[in-house]
């Protein structure tokens, strides 16, 4: 899960305010998206991401793990509940604005982005990924801003891996706490 919000984070880096330049893309990799990016106009519209300290916190309305004893759901319940009332804070740097590689974007060789979305404040992306015989599609939608963003996510497994039948939907909201500390999560 944590993954899935240092994904969200990444594509976020890169918002523009409610107007300028769009990215629209289908079936592509990591790197393609960012080249998508750098060349859309988005990073250089005036009003990407800020630089700086970030705070995330996400909330879990649907935790589905087929074959998880119940009181291991339980537990994975609680703690995810503890969580919502402990942010994680993550810095974004200058350069990971201005030159963003592949990897800001989330993806890796075993992910293709189905659609990726982005401009005028608004996002909606859908990646699938697959490895060791297990499918993951991620869909995440919502607005952004300079200095905030809020994004609902669903995250589905299928196949033959460890994590085949699980589900889950949540929330995410970020903003700008302030500048890097060095002692970020």
């Amino acid at each position: 899960m944590k993954t899935a919000v240092c994904v969200i984070a990444s594509v976020l880096c890169l918002a523009a305010c409610n107007k300028g330049p769009k990215v629209d893309l289908h079936n592509a990799s990591g790197n393609q998206v960012a080249q998508a990016v750098k060349q859309s106009g988005v990073l250089t519209s005036g009003s990407t991401i800020e630089p700086g300290l970030w705070e995330t916190k996400a909330t879990y309305s649907e935790i589905n793990v087929p074959g998880l004893p119940p009181q291991y759901a339980e537990k994975m319940k609680q703690d995810m509940a503890m969580g919502r009332d402990k942010p994680s804070h993550h810095c974004i740097k200058p350069e990971d604005v201005k030159q963003p590689s592949a990897n800001f974007f989330g993806g890796d060789k075993d992910c293709k982005f189905q659609h990726f979305t982005m401009g005028g404040g608004k996002m909606d992306v859908a990646m699938l990924c697959k490895a060791e015989g297990t499918t993951r599609t991620m869909n995440m939608s919502g607005s952004y801003t300079p200095t905030s963003y809020s994004l609902d996510m669903a995250m589905n497994a299928s196949g033959e891996g460890q994590e085949s039948g699980m589900s889950i939907k949540g929330h995410i909201d970020a903003h700008r706490v302030g500048e890097c500390t060095g002692k970020e999560d």
